[in-house]
């Protein structure tokens, strides 16, 4: 996987090279260099400059969500992507951002939609979230796992009572396997191939969110969506209840705003070919851009958005 993964970086890398030495760069900030997040969006960047007059874009890893929205908000970044529930508390300065808020954040549009995964071992006797109690668990991949899964915890009333700490998603798949630890939680953005592989082989435990949680968590935000794993796993053997968000790309209020109107221009008018590319957007058209709206738009989404119609 790794190594597809680097070849994809390195083959767009070299096309978008060929249009640096005369259009102005922009970075967008992704996720992990393993993570889907990542991949879909160097084929989101690879359609854009095949097309793009005056402009760039890069898609960089980085340390996930979270962080890409400190990262835009200075600065540092021209775009960041996480999930619509981290773009909310980063703009209000609530969760990991309390006291901070990102107010420069604005909403381009939303692309793909990430599933929160809970597992165990498939011959774990944990059989419910609530069992976690006392347990070890790690939160996989970027700070958006972290965010949302400690959330998950203190609707349980967990949230003093499991052994929790952040990292690599592949490396908590290995503790999980030697049973070195008791779950994983982890965000990522759909498709997934490693967890296609793991259900084809009965290596999980999917553990569901019950349906008086899910309400507890969509009272705390109306953003979190209920969703039934086996919608998009058909394989796996029971239904299992999660929650999903979808996963706005960020900028800055002082991007401009002719590149946000060309990229969705580009995007939106050529999204048969970007679906062909990538499964991560076959469920995306101008009409889903909106999905997750929690902060001000971007006044060149909201041209963009305006002439389709969806804003009024």
């Amino acid at each position: 996987m790794k190594k597809i993964i680097w070849t994809i970086t390195a083959v767009l890398s070299l096309m978008m090279d060929t249009t640096a030495s005369f259009a102005d760069r922009y970075t967008i900030h992704t996720s992990g260099l393993n993570s889907s997040v990542y991949v879909n969006m160097l084929y989101f960047a690879n359609l854009v400059n095949r097309y793009a007059t005056d402009f760039t874009l890069i898609t960089l890893p980085s340390e996930g969500g979270p962080t890409n929205m400190i990262s835009v908000n200075d600065g540092k970044a021209s775009f960041g992507t996480t999930t619509a529930e981290s773009v909310k508390a980063a703009y209000e300065g609530s969760g990991d951002f309390l006291g901070k808020p990102q107010k420069r954040i604005r909403h381009v549009a939303s692309f793909g939609f990430s599933l929160m995964f809970i597992y165990t071992n498939p011959d774990s006797p944990i059989q419910q979230i609530s069992q976690l109690k006392g347990k070890n668990i790690v939160y996989g991949g970027g700070t958006g796992s972290a965010l949302l899964g400690r959330q998950i915890l203190e609707v349980y009333g967990l949230s003093n009572d499991v052994r929790a700490e952040r990292g690599d998603t592949e490396k908590a798949r290995a503790a999980l396997a030697r049973k070195e630890i008791d779950a994983v939680f982890t965000i990522a953005r759909l498709p997934v191939p490693a967890y296609t592989d793991m259900i084809n082989k009965n290596a999980l435990r999917l553990l569901p969110i019950e349906p008086d949680k899910i309400k507890a968590l969509q009272k705390e935000s109306p953003l979190y969506t209920e969703v039934d794993i086996r919608d998009f796993y058909p394989k796996y053997h029971t239904s299992t209840k999660a929650v999903g968000l979808p996963g706005p790309l960020v900028t800055r209020d002082d991007m401009s705003d002719g590149v946000v109107y060309q990229m969705l221009k580009i995007v939106y008018s050529r999204m048969d070919e970007l679906q062909k590319m990538n499964d991560g957007f076959k469920r995306d058209s101008a009409g889903t851009g909106l999905r997750g709206l929690a902060i001000p738009l971007h006044s060149g989404s909201e041209r963009f958005f305006k002439e389709h119609g969806t804003v009024k």
